[in-house]
């Protein structure tokens, strides 16, 4: 018998299901669909669907401009070290935190380099503006420069406890902290849990090992050694804990892991895991583009024998990131269990990207594509759309006036950033920006634990919802359409049309030169 009636009515039934159901859909895909690159990376929201907002008043049920924006008494901020977005993927329990809570698809660094970005999170200011351009003195950067130009004095942390908010850091502060004073505790924290360097065997980046550290707990010094139950990131893990089962409310808590940052100490519990797990074979792994930028030209294609070491780094890389996930589980544990799921926004990210094969380049971090300067970003709370997702250009800037006004406190006017409360209730502000800038202002040096040979020469990064245009110090420029190239391949600058290349210049430049307001006006310049 035919089976012809039989599927008809079938489809004749799906047709009327989803004819009633076509506005509930059209809802659920304003915040959940996705669009989808070659190999199957997705990528952001849809831009062809509707927002509900936009939608035609008889079909809209709920209007998101009306919905109360979430509200939290205390903020948990987990700040993980060179956690890549591919890396954060290939973790199964940090991409199901996509499903608790709302992730920023174009979330970008202002320096895919530690202690700039982490400057840049707590004083909510690009690069040029801060000034703090490296992880060490002698380049512009680091701790003691921070210090010196008495930022220290005025920064995320300081606003909170000027508003009664008790504040702690657990984990990585900033490169070379401490610079003499080895009990300094700097201005703005309640609590203090961060590695120092006392012992004079111990080389000042001891802590990324995992073992054979000393912590700073609030001015008095206290050694691990090399035990299991010495290992940084689960001692630091039960710091924070320990401190969301004590404190009061309201509190901020910034937990800064030194994973999976090299050389990815992994604990024992994970030694095995990842067995498969390897370095991403996008579009642009290994391969040249069309017109690359003279600094990238001259590099030849990897060997097999390099890939499979780069294929091992990636596998360690993972497994070190599970402690981030550990970290994680532990804090949203501890918020339950005292009471405080409901009232506390739980925030993940990294402080920069990571590569390893992309376009030809060994291991490293201090580009301008996609794989280090966009990083994952997941916020978790209550009132927040759970498995949402959103593609608005969002910056490191952000977090500094973010979390002031979330916890009831003042951000300076100088600040650059921008208020990301608005997109809690899924609303996305009409003026919101259309590009963000990455800066590589300072270089790193050998004894660097950043230090690497294959770096790119200083430039200025604008990306945009549709473009990623950079200049470099040496005259090379380089401009992919996100749209039809997302893994930035092929440069197109030679050929593109001069008046699109003067917007983006124009922009860039704005960008490069802005400070507080005017942040806001270049970040929206017409591209």
């Amino acid at each position: 018998m035919s089976s012809r009636p039989h599927r008809s009515a079938i489809v004749a039934a799906v047709a009327t299901v989803l004819a009633v159901l076509g506005l509930t859909g059209l809802i659920m895909l304003q915040n959940q669909s996705l669009s989808v690159a070659p190999g199957g990376a997705v990528n952001s929201i849809d831009a062809t669907v509707p927002a509900i907002n936009e939608m035609p008043t008889s079909q809209a049920t709920v209007d998101p401009a009306t919905l109360p924006i979430p509200t939290f008494k205390n903020i948990v901020f987990v700040l993980a070290d060179d956690l890549d977005s591919a890396s954060f993927q290939q973790v199964p329990r940090l991409a199901a935190l996509s499903d608790k809570g709302m992730t920023f698809t174009n979330h970008v660094v202002t320096d895919s380099l530690c202690c700039p970005s982490r400057v840049s999170i707590l004083r909510s200011q690009y690069v040029h503006n801060h000034l703090v351009v490296s992880n060490s003195q002698v380049s512009g950067g680091g701790w003691p420069t921070f210090a010196a130009r008495g930022e220290q004095n005025d920064y995320l942390p300081t606003w909170l406890q000027g508003a009664g908010i008790t504040t702690a850091l657990i984990g990585k502060f900033l490169n070379e902290y401490p610079s003499g004073k080895i009990k300094e505790v700097p201005p703005g924290w309640n609590t203090w849990v961060v590695p120092t360097v006392e012992r004079k065997s111990l080389k000042p980046w001891q802590a990324y090992t995992g073992y054979n550290y000393t912590l700073n707990i609030n001015g008095e010094l206290r050694d691990y050694g090399s035990t299991a139950t010495d290992f940084l990131p689960d001692v630091l893990t039960q710091q924070a804990t320990d401190f969301i089962t004590t404190v009061a409310t309201p509190f901020f808590l910034e937990l800064a892991t030194f994973s999976p940052h090299d050389p990815a100490p992994v604990a024992d519990r994970h030694a095995l895991d990842h067995p498969f797990t390897a370095v991403p074979r996008t579009p642009s792994f290994n391969v040249a583009g069309i017109g690359e930028a003279p600094w990238l030209s001259q590099f030849p294609v990897i060997p097999d024998k390099r890939i499979a070491v780069f294929d091992k780094l990636w596998q360690q890389r993972a497994r070190s990131a599970e402690s981030v996930a550990d970290a994680v589980d532990s804090v949203l544990a501890t918020l339950a269990t005292t009471g405080h799921s409901d009232d506390t926004l739980v925030i993940v990210t990294s402080d920069n990207g990571f590569h390893a094969g992309v376009h030809r380049l060994p291991k490293g971090k201090r580009t301008a594509y996609r794989e280090d300067t966009v990083v994952p970003l997941v916020l978790i709370g209550t009132g927040i759309p759970p498995g949402t997702k959103v593609d608005a250009m969002t910056s490191t800037v952000d977090f500094g006036v973010t979390f002031a006004k979330i916890l009831g406190a003042q951000s300076p006017t100088w600040a650059d950033g921008r208020d990301l409360t608005p997109f809690f209730a899924g609303q996305r502000p009409a003026n919101w920006r259309n590009g963000v800038i990455s800066e590589s202002m300072g270089v790193s040096l050998p004894g660097d634990p950043d230090f690497s040979p294959f770096s790119p020469p200083s430039f200025t990064s604008l990306r945009t919802e549709k473009w990623l245009y950079t200049e470099y110090v040496d005259g090379g420029i380089e401009l992919f359409d996100r749209t039809m190239d997302p893994y930035e391949v092929n440069n197109i600058a030679a050929t593109a049309n001069p008046t699109l290349l003067n917007q983006l210049h124009a922009q860039l430049q704005a960008l490069h030169s802005c400070s507080g307001a005017s942040c806001l006006v270049a970040d929206s310049m017409p591209n």
